[in-house]
């Protein structure tokens, strides 16, 4: 009788890529790819740090009018709408890491060319260009980042990913303060040299070290490829033994074309996904006017009153931000997150107005002056949790293949909140001589996105908690069919 041998490895059952994930668990890969990949938000931080603290040196020194102030900010603004736009196929197409790394290098190297430029003109082209590179490897990296967490650990990454931002601001915010407390006299070209050095180096050890989402891989049916990065993971992790055997997936037919735009936008479109698409396009578009705008008159208003010198308190605003962060971890994982929007954007509401309110006032008394903190310190935690939520719901409420196509969709929205800020507040401080409405007008608009997060709520059928905090309806990795898995594997 023949003698039949059966191979241990052969019995044991193929994982799916959501479970590799998990098995590979979380440690110093994930924590490699947050510092190298971190690279593009920390270069926006020092941008739009930079953006609000040099409106007022450049405008002195070039001669320019209001209105060319305000063009300086919308044509940055304009520039990452485009980039926004492109970084959805572009990360969808060609992977997360390609516009990750191209973002982090050219956003260095154009922010140093800024500071050579002689014009008004160039500076506008400048800062076109500047706005798209940033903004090409700001969706991608954060569905990269997203993709290659376990579950429990995608919103402390999402927290420590806004932390780099912050670390960004901080750093700008810092080496103006030295150089000018007030704001007023700031070197703004060498300013721009300086700030660009760090980013730099990030970028280039982005383009050595950070690797491919197998997340993403496997969505191009590249087992052999995402198989390596994952062992790469599990040495990093302290986890040789994790099990990596991922389930043999064969691509159909027309899986192997690449998807078009206007395939990837009917899917983010479409009916099951066309209400969290308008209430996510909505809620980035008013904490961008809140966030943006604050960041804007900020410089312009704080010289008022009882506070610190301007440039410091903006570099004070960075513990807050902390407070943000770890607030937004805690929330999100013991409340849906639908909810913690909603309660940032009720934040961002009465911050706004009471900011407004008593920074109108030329001197404040004691009470005044507690309302104004509240309102300034506002501007730098309450972003802290909106947008750490409504960055993992952008990205995590589509299916994998158009993750960043959907994400770049509402993250375009909230461009258009951004770009519209600082004209809304120059053209309503011309014709009405108030600066505070423009802060009752963001009051309002993050009222009414409250609203809408409601609604969205009331047609999904009431709030839902899971193990971290949100769960989508329809199928689970466990009981969806093989060759759906990939396009829940984002969701939570």
């Amino acid at each position: 009788m023949q003698e039949i041998s059966i191979d241990s490895k052969s019995l044991r059952r193929r994982l799916t890529v959501s479970e590799v994930v998990e098995e590979v668990g979380f440690g110093t890969a994930q924590l490699m790819m947050l510092v190298t990949g971190g690279a593009v938000v920390f270069n926006r931080g020092v941008q739009m740090c930079l953006m609000s603290i040099l409106t007022v040196p450049i405008a002195r020194d070039m001669g320019l009018t209001t209105l060319e102030q305000g063009m300086l900010s919308t044509v940055m603004f304009g520039g990452m709408f485009m980039g926004t736009m492109a970084s959805g196929w572009f990360g969808d197409a060609a992977g997360r890491r390609c516009p990750v790394v191209a973002s982090s290098i050219s956003t260095a190297i154009i922010g140093c060319a800024t500071a050579a430029c002689a014009d008004f003109r160039w500076l506008m082209v400048a800062r076109l260009c500047l706005g798209f590179a940033m903004a090409l490897g700001d969706v991608p990296v954060t569905a990269l980042l997203s993709e290659v967490t376990p579950v429990k650990w995608r919103i402390p990454m999402r927290a420590a990913t806004e932390g780099m931002f912050d670390l960004g601001y901080t750093y700008a915010a810092f080496l103006a303060a030295c150089s000018d407390g007030y704001l007023e006299n700031l070197n703004w070209r060498q300013l721009m040299i300086f700030t660009c050095i760090p980013p730099g180096v990030l970028g280039l050890s982005a383009a050595a070290f950070l690797p491919e989402s197998p997340v993403w891989l496997m969505s191009r049916y590249d087992s052999a490829e995402a198989t390596k990065v994952f062992d790469q993971f599990r040495h990093l992790n302290g986890r040789p033994n994790a099990c990596i055997d991922l389930e043999p997936m064969e691509a159909p037919p027309k899986a192997r074309d690449q998807p078009s735009v206007v395939d990837n936008l009917k899917v983010v479109f479409g009916e099951q996904h066309l209400s969290t698409t308008g209430v996510l396009c909505f809620s980035a578009f008013v904490l961008n006017i809140f966030y943006y705008g604050g960041m804007y008159i900020q410089p312009q208003v704080m010289t008022q009153g009882n506070g610190l010198p301007p440039g410091w308190e903006m570099v004070m605003g960075g513990p807050f931000d902390l407070v943000g962060l770890c607030l937004a971890m805690v929330l999100a994982q013991v409340a849906p997150r639908r909810l913690v929007l909603g309660f940032a954007l009720a934040m961002a509401s009465f911050s706004v107005a009471c900011f407004g309110y008593a920074g109108s006032f030329l001197v404040r008394t004691s009470l005044l002056e507690v309302m104004y903190q509240i309102g300034l310190f506002g501007f730098y935690w309450v972003p802290a949790v909106g947008f750490v939520v409504f960055g993992q719901l952008a990205v995590e409420s589509y299916p994998t293949h158009v993750a960043a196509t959907g994400g770049s969709v509402a993250f375009c929205m909230g461009r258009v909140g951004a770009m519209s800020a600082p004209l809304l507040f120059e053209h309503v401080w011309k014709f009405s001589g108030q600066w505070e409405i423009f802060c009752y007008l963001s009051s309002i608009l993050c009222a009414l996105g409250i609203a809408a997060v409601l609604y969205l709520e009331a047609r999904s059928g009431g709030w839902q908690c899971g193990g971290c905090g949100f769960e989508r309806k329809g199928p689970t990795l466990e009981n969806a069919p093989a060759s759906r898995q990939l396009s829940v594997v984002s969701g939570m």
